[in-house]
């Protein structure tokens, strides 16, 4: 349905066309080492004030394969449901084009 684009940049991502319009689906995943002052790492999903989810692994979890993943996946979840909500409320509010 969708084709992955070819683009570099901002301009990267799979691509969706209903009739006239072009919609763009992107998603980044960034794991990165934070300091741990006044931060416990833990099993539970945040959102942050600008809207991205994010969980805290220990050093152990992180060195796991099997763990990160779970914690990936887990983050993506909130993340596609919040991206998806918004996406259908805007586009429920907007006039249906004809052909």
């Amino acid at each position: 349905m969708g084709k992955p684009g070819a683009k570099r940049g901002d301009e990267v991502g799979t691509v969706f066309k209903m009739g006239e319009r072009t919609y763009r689906i992107r998603a980044q995943v960034v794991v990165e080492e934070v300091g741990s002052e006044g931060q416990t790492p833990g099993n539970e999903v945040r959102q942050r004030s600008d809207g991205s989810f994010e969980m805290l692994l220990s050093v152990e979890d992180a060195t796991s394969i099997d763990k990160s993943e779970r914690a990936v996946l887990e983050t993506a979840l909130p993340a596609v449901r919040a991206a998806l909500s918004q996406h259908l409320s805007a586009v429920s509010k907007k006039k249906p084009t004809r052909p």
